[in-house]
This record gives C-alpha cells, structure tokens and sequence, in this order.
C-alpha cells in the first residue's frame, strides 16, 4: 500500500480509457481500487477482447482490495445509514478502509458524511 494516494471510483478508469484530460491531476499518484469497479468494468454488455485485455492491464497497475468482512460490514452500514446503490456502498467502504480519499465524478457521494471524497467537475 506504500504510496497509494488515492482509491478510484469506476468512472476514473473509464475517463482513463477514454483519455480524459479531467483525470489528468491523479495519474502522477498510485490508486486503489475496490473489486466492484473490476466487476462493473469487467462485466460491460458487448465488451470486446481488446477491451478487455486494456482493462486487465490497467487495473492489474493498481492496488485491489478484496472482498473481507471489515468491508463488508461497513459497506452495509453505509447502506444503512445513506441512499445509496449498493456497489457504491462497497465503494465507499472500501475508501474508508484504507482511509484514501475517493475520487470520483459521482456527487452522489457527497452526502456520505463519513467519506473523504474528491469530486471530479467538468
């Protein structure tokens, strides 16, 4: 984990893959990532092999965390307690767990109180 700065929502490595210049900022940084972003990723409808190999590639250059049930627990009682989809919740957990900022351009974790998150605007 040495030098990991930041955890990544989904939406960054699809900004990645698409050369957007609003990710930019954070790939001088080392990023983590949670096992639901490979699932979400992984799992498009339509995904070619190419695409699927640059995914794996990219995501094999970060740091996974794994499912345990430090996260799962606060993954639920971030369910609980926020209106929230669950891949989110992992998400956001997941965040927590390392204690890394997420970065993300979904506002809707914005309303997790508990969460260090830096919201990508464009």
């Amino acid at each position: 984990m040495n030098g990991i700065k930041y955890l990544a929502d989904t939406n960054c490595f699809i900004y990645l893959l698409d050369q957007n210049p609003i990710i930019s900022p954070f790939l001088s940084h080392d990023w983590a990532f949670s096992y639901i972003t490979e699932i979400e990723l992984l799992s498009k409808k339509g995904l070619t092999r190419r695409e699927d190999s640059m995914i794996r590639e990219m995501l094999d250059t970060c740091y996974k965390i794994n499912h345990s049930q430090k996260l799962s627990d606060l993954a639920i009682t971030l369910k609980r307690n926020n209106n929230i989809k669950l891949p989110d919740a992992i998400i956001a957990a997941s965040s927590q767990l390392l204690k890394l900022p997420l970065i993300t351009a979904d506002k809707g974790f914005v309303n997790i109180k508990e969460l260090d998150c830096i919201i990508l605007s464009f």
